[in-house]
């Protein structure tokens, strides 16, 4: 069950958990509890991750969110028919990666990191001693495994190279 868009907004903060209205994703061939989990409970922005929200489509997705932090930008998009939540280079074209399977696990899986980052001093303060910094990654590979008990496709072996959850959650302090 996704979050509510409150709890999204607990951590996240006020304006920044947009969610769809109907019109923008009445015509998506996407399983229905994936629609209904954009419109009731959003996409929360997360610094690194999701920098902006657009449902729009695409001509190989449903553009959800992107990330432009870095270049090049890469735009989260769910399949057309499965809702499988994958990323893209900027405008959905090229080799894409799978990032998980549902949307409603993907909005779960942002719930997570986005509530941990807001409350943990040990993520925070890392770099401070290298007792924070064991802490805080203990911290990071307890994230990755809640990912996996929500999705175990989305962190399945842990491959940090391969999968995108334990790729980001490894390098996120460094």
């Amino acid at each position: 069950m996704p979050p509510s868009s409150e709890q999204l907004k607990s951590w996240a903060g006020r304006g920044r958990v947009r969610r769809a209205t109907e019109t923008e994703v009445a015509a998506w061939r996407i399983p229905q509890p994936g629609k209904a989990a954009l419109m009731s409970s959003g996409v929360p922005l997360l610094d690194g991750l999701v920098e902006n929200v657009s449902f729009r489509a695409a001509p190989t997705m449903y553009r959800l969110a992107f990330e432009s932090a870095d270049e090049p930008a890469w735009e989260y998009g769910a399949v057309p028919e499965t809702g499988e939540v994958r990323l893209w280079p900027a405008g959905g074209r090229g080799d894409s990666a799978f990032v998980n399977s549902s949307i409603s696990q993907w909005l779960c899986s942002l719930h997570l990191v986005g509530s941990c980052f807001a409350s943990s001093a040990a993520l925070e303060n890392w770099d401070t001693s290298a007792d924070a910094e064991a802490q805080a990654l203990a911290e990071l590979a307890d994230l990755v495994r809640r990912i996996a008990v929500i999705d175990p496709a989305a962190a399945d072996n842990g491959d940090h190279e391969e999968q995108f959850w334990p790729g980001v959650l490894d390098r996120w302090l460094f």
